[in-house]
């Protein structure tokens, strides 16, 4: 089963995605970037889904860029509605796909499932 690690400060978001997607992936929830780069060091992903970071969370945004590379963890941000600035952001730091709030669970579906294929 493909793993996913996601990481958003909401709790209800957070909750209602790890129990979305847990019919078909492991998804283990984390609240900050910083404990994401903590799981990621000894733990595999194959997908990291990520709430676009606060500006305070942008050294360990880059911390989490630095550890993912070389890898085949895909990156999947989701980013404030219509913020082209953010999804270019997300995109420095090697982002796969972008996807804008509110998002439709269904699309987010498919493209995690479309990423996981690559």
């Amino acid at each position: 089963m493909k793993t996913i690690l996601l990481i958003d400060d909401h709790e209800l978001m957070r909750l209602f995605l790890v129990n979305y997607l847990n019919s078909e992936y492991e998804v283990i929830g984390v609240a900050t970037i910083k404990e994401a780069n903590a799981w990621i060091k000894y733990q595999h992903a194959d997908l990291i889904l990520a709430d676009f970071p606060k500006n305070e969370d942008s050294l360990e945004m880059n911390q989490l860029q630095d550890l993912l590379q070389g890898s085949l963890t895909s990156l999947v941000v989701l980013t404030d509605q219509d913020k082209s600035e953010q999804r270019i952001k997300a995109m420095q730091w090697g982002a796969k796909d972008c996807l804008s709030k509110p998002f439709n669970p269904v699309e987010l579906k498919l493209r995690i499932k479309y990423q996981l294929s690559l």
